[in-house]
């Protein structure tokens, strides 16, 4: 990335607020750290993570109040929405806590979303370059998400 791109750095579990947190201070939180585009460029709002309750990708907050295990999932989720259907996210986030903790999956989380950043090649900008990139990207999906079946599978 070039200095006008950093890498965005995602707080490790020990740096997510330790005390219980409203709505609009969580979504402050994923502003901060996910930049104001958070969660498929849309930015994140109230109603998605209500929706993401409805739906079970985030557990029911305690007295409307969101714990750090809440901002971690959150965070995971609106890194991954932009490349995984959120189902598929939460498949894999349930899959990460049960093979260690969620505070383990969380802070390898963190360390794979910023070392695959930093790894990603500058560009040029040419039509060329970002065809590429993107059919990369479709391919890694696919990808991800064949060895989410299997992961599922066995």
């Amino acid at each position: 990335m070039n200095e006008s791109s950093p890498v965005p750095a995602l707080p490790r579990w020990a740096e997510l607020p330790d005390l219980a947190l409203y709505m609009d201070q969580v979504l402050l939180l994923a502003e901060r750290y996910l930049g104001p585009d958070a969660a498929d460029r849309k930015g994140l709002t109230a109603s998605m993570v209500n929706n993401y309750v409805k739906l079970g990708v985030l557990p029911p907050p305690e007295k409307k109040k969101y714990s750090r295990a809440h901002v971690a999932r959150l965070l995971m989720i609106c890194a991954l929405k932009p490349v995984l259907p959120i189902p598929a996210a939460q498949k894999l986030i349930e899959a990460g806590v049960r093979e260690s903790s969620e505070q383990a999956f969380y802070d390898a989380f963190c360390e794979g979303f910023e070392a695959s950043m930093e790894a990603c090649p500058e560009a040029d900008g040419s039509a060329e370059q970002i065809l590429r990139a993107a059919l990369r990207s479709r391919a890694e999906q696919e990808r991800s998400l064949r060895l989410l079946a299997e992961l599922e599978n066995a």
